[in-house]
């Protein structure tokens, strides 16, 4: 027994030593540097630094060693589990990332609220390769609190008029337009004052404002005789922090502006009170256009789809339009998609009613006694052009899903659909240039 324990004694006295300690008693050289504690992601300076980190070299060895330096970010709570890890060149002592590098990293790939600030951990290692012996690592890390910015898009949930020029209320509702899910627009009663645009997507506020600045937004006078719009680039801004302000828009004048906004192309148009938008009246006249005046104001209503055959029982058929926010004068049909085969005009109404009637003399028949067929005959319609304006004299076909050159006459020129039909879910008739376009 006792022999035994002698000669495991001597093994460990031998082939079993001890760990080599030499590794451990080292003096590491590496420092690292934070370029702040605290950081707010600007979201109008993507590409700039927001964040850096630096350190110093580790210590130096022999030359049958190479040294390489790893980082790794991450959320503090993971241990680096879902890190972003990268082998940084030779030479390099510093790691940056911008305001949109760390955007995407705490929101897409750590799914962190916009509104809170996120305690991040950085972490630089100085490992070995080469030698003979295991080197032992020089880590160091540190910790930054970093608030993500509220994204400022033009993607809306709602959009809003506010400020002193808004009248009535402490916001104004901006709506849609039927003809483009990106454009919304509303004429508004504004008093001289400043206006902003708060717009809200997913449960947060922020601004469109005029890109360049705050602006005073002109009530000009008619150019030719004719309305004219003032249109500006627009940027969203964050919502106000600690008494800060934002770019407005500033209304010189009381009375009824029309506010365009399109969230597509980043721009806001204003037309001024000087330049109202307004419906148009047409007057047209009825048999021989000496015994009776008839007058329609275009607006929201009954239009009709005029074959003139048995489709629309010879008499048209009533599509309802609506219209537009952008200009009184612009008038649309959406709804359940149907295939017309045969050739059409728009007729403005299908009988007496549904117009003003003023009787020159006692010549000539009586449209209020005519019958529907005979009288949508000799109504006013919007039929085929060769320029806008100008009614083609002859029958011509019909193309799909671009503008196109409209009349506004009394006869029954018609579009004529290709073989087959065509199908029309949509139709818009621009009253004011004479165009006409369907879908």
């Amino acid at each position: 027994m006792a022999a035994g324990f002698l000669a495991l004694a001597g093994c460990s006295k031998g082939g079993f030593q001890g760990p080599d300690r030499s590794m451990y008693d080292v003096t590491e050289t590496m420092t690292l540097e934070v370029s702040a504690e605290q950081v707010v992601l600007d979201a109008e300076a993507p590409d700039e630094i927001a964040l850096s980190f630096s350190w110093t070299p580790a210590r130096e060895m022999s030359d049958d060693y190479i040294v390489t330096y790893v980082t790794y970010l991450d959320i503090e709570g993971n241990d680096f589990s879902n890190s972003v890890r990268e082998v940084e060149d030779d030479g390099v002592y510093y790691k940056e990332y911008t305001n949109q590098q760390l955007q995407n990293l705490l929101v897409d790939k750590w799914g962190k609220n916009y509104s809170r600030a996120v305690n991040m951990q950085f972490k630089v290692i100085a490992k070995w390769d080469g030698g003979t012996k295991y080197i032992m690592p020089e880590v160091r890390t540190a910790g930054v609190s970093v608030r993500p910015f509220r994204p400022l898009t033009f993607d809306a949930d709602r959009i809003f008029l506010s400020g002193e020029a808004v009248t009535g209320t402490t916001k104004q509702t901006m709506p849609k337009t039927p003809e483009n899910e990106f454009v919304y627009a509303e004429e508004v009663w504004l008093q001289p004052g400043m206006m902003t645009i708060p717009i809200e997507y997913e449960g947060i506020t922020s601004y469109i404002c005029p890109a360049e600045g705050s602006v005073t937004v002109p009530d000009n006078d008619l150019q030719e005789g004719r309305p004219a719009s003032v249109e500006y680039a627009a940027a969203v801004k964050a919502e106000p922090e600690n008494g800060e302000t934002i770019p407005s828009w500033n209304i010189p004048a009381e009375g009824w502006w029309r506010v365009i906004i399109d969230i597509e192309n980043k721009t806001v148009r204003f037309f001024s009170p000087k330049n109202r938008l307004e419906p148009l009246t047409v007057e047209f006249g009825y048999e021989n256009k000496q015994n009776w005046i008839l007058t329609k104001t275009l607006g929201a209503g009954n239009y009709y789809i005029n074959t003139m055959t048995g489709w629309d029982s010879w008499k048209g058929k009533a599509f309802p339009f609506v219209v537009s926010k952008t200009d009184p004068q612009i008038l649309i049909w959406q709804g359940s998609s149907f295939t017309i085969n045969d050739g059409f005009c728009i007729k403005v109404a299908q009988n007496a009613s549904e117009v003003g009637l003023e009787q020159l003399d006692s010549g000539g028949s009586d449209p209020t006694k005519d019958s529907a067929t005979n009288f949508i005959s000799k109504v006013l319609a919007f039929v085929p052009a060769t320029e806008p304006g100008v009614a083609v004299t002859a029958d011509i076909e019909l193309t799909m899903g671009e503008w196109l050159p409209m009349a506004q006459a009394v006869n029954n020129r018609k579009w004529k659909p290709a073989a087959g039909g065509a199908k029309l879910g949509k139709i818009t008739i621009d009253v004011r240039n004479n165009m006409i376009r369907f879908d």
